[in-house]
C-alpha cells in the first residue's frame, strides 16, 4: 500500500483550489498563478512512495508543465504589448495549453509519465490536471485558434489510437486513449463547446471505475489482467464492459460522446474532421477489444457459467448509462 505523508491533505486542497482559482481567474497572470500552485501541489502528490521510478516520472512531469507555463506567460505579457497583433500573442498561450494537457504534437512526456506513477496518480492527471488547459483551449476565441485546435485534435485522435496499439502495459495503453479522446474534445469544442465539456466528463465518468478497478487489484500489465480474470468470474464482466465502453463501442455509455461530438461536427458542415476522429477512434476501439475478448469468452464458458457470480456494480453503471440515452433516442 502506498504511504502517504503528514502533509499530503495539505497538497489535496491546494490542488482543489488552485484549480478553482484559475477557473474563476479574469485575468492570465491569476490564471497562471493558479497553474503554477497545481504544478507545485501534484508533484509532492506523485512522489508518494519514494521510489525511483515515481521521482523520474515526477521530473518529467515538471519539466514539461514548466515549459507549457513559461509558454502562457510569455503570451499572457505579449498581450500586454500594443505592438504586436492578439493573434500572434495567441500562439504561446495555445502551444503551452497543449503542452500542459499533453495534446498532439506535444503529447511525447505523456505517456511516459503515466508508466512512471501509481494508478491514482494516474487517475489524477488523466481528468482533475486537464481542468485547467482544457478550460483555456476551449475558452479562446475561435478566430484565432481554429486551426491550430483543428489539426491537433485530428493529429492526437491518430497518435492515440496508433500508440495504444502495441502496449502491453495498461498505464502507457490508458494514457495513449486519453490522447485519442482529447483530440475528440478539442475537435468538438471549435463547434460547440458545451459538447466538448459533456464529453470531458463522460470520459471522466468512465476512466474512474476502471483506474479504481485496476488500482485495487494492483494490475499494471495484460499478463496480470488475464490471469487475475480466469479466477475472478465478476472481474471479467466488470473489466470487459468497462474496457469496451471507454473504446465507444455501441451500445455502451462511451459511445454517447462521440455520437454528440459527430452531430456537433456534421451540423456545422465539417464532414471530413469526423472521419479523421473516428478512423482514431477505431484504432482505440481495437486494442480494446483485444483485452475484452479474452475475458468474454472465458466468461462464457461452461466451466465458469455453472459458478454463482453477481453482475458487477462498475459493470451495471456502464450497461445503465449506455441503455438509458438510447431508450430516450427510440421512444
Amino acid at each position: 500500500m502506498t504511504a502517504f505523508a503528514p502533509a499530503t491533505p495539505l497538497f489535496i486542497s491546494t490542488l482543489i483550489l488552485s484549480t478553482f482559482l484559475s477557473i474563476s481567474a479574469s485575468h492570465w497572470l491569476l490564471l497562471w498563478l493558479g497553474l503554477e500552485l497545481n504544478l507545485l501541489s501534484f508533484i509532492p502528490f506523485i512522489m508518494t512512495s519514494k521510489s525511483l521510478q515515481e521521482t523520474e516520472g515526477a521530473i518529467k512531469y515538471f519539466m514539461a508543465q514548466a515549459l507549457g507555463s513559461a509558454l502562457i506567460l510569455l503570451g499572457a505579457l505579449m498581450l500586454f504589448n500594443p505592438h504586436l497583433s492578439p493573434e500572434l500573442s495567441m500562439i504561446p498561450i495555445i502551444l503551452g495549453a497543449m503542452n500542459k494537457l499533453g495534446l498532439a504534437p506535444c503529447h511525447f512526456w505523456f505517456p511516459t509519465v503515466m508508466a512512471s506513477i501509481s494508478w491514482l496518480s494516474c487517475l489524477t492527471l488523466a481528468t482533475w490536471q486537464k481542468i485547467i488547459p482544457l478550460m483555456i483551449l476551449i475558452s479562446l476565441p475561435m478566430n484565432q485558434s481554429f486551426l491550430f485546435l483543428i489539426l491537433a485534435g485530428a493529429l492526437s485522435s491518430l497518435i492515440g489510437g496508433i500508440g495504444g496499439m502495441n502496449q502491453t502495459s495498461l498505464r502507457p495503453l490508458l494514457a495513449y486513449s486519453s490522447i485519442g479522446h482529447l483530440g475528440w474534445m478539442i475537435c468538438t469544442s471549435t463547434v460547440s463547446s458545451s459538447t466538448a465539456t459533456i464529453y470531458f466528463i463522460s470520459y471522466i465518468l468512465i476512466v474512474t471505475p476502471i483506474m479504481t478497478l485496476l488500482m485495487t487489484k494492483n494490475i499494471f500489465s495484460n499478463i496480470q489482467l488475464f490471469s487475475l480474470a480466469k479466477s475472478k468470474l465478476s472481474f471479467q464482466l466488470s473489466a470487459a464492459i468497462l474496457f469496451m465502453s471507454l473504446g465507444g463501442l455501441p451500445p455502451l455509455f462511451g459511445f454517447f460522446p462521440k455520437w454528440m461530438a459527430i452531430q456537433s461536427m456534421t451540423s456545422s458542415e465539417m464532414l471530413f474532421l469526423p472521419l479523421i476522429l473516428i478512423f482514431g477512434a477505431l484504432m482505440n476501439l481495437y486494442f480494446y477489444l483485444n483485452l475484452s475478448f479474452p475475458m468474454i469468452i472465458s466468461f462464457l464458458t461452461p466451466s465458469l457459467m455453472k459458478k454463482k457470480s453477481k453482475i458487477p456494480i462498475m459493470a451495471l453503471f456502464s450497461l445503465g448509462l449506455g441503455i438509458c440515452p438510447l431508450s430516450l433516442f427510440l421512444i
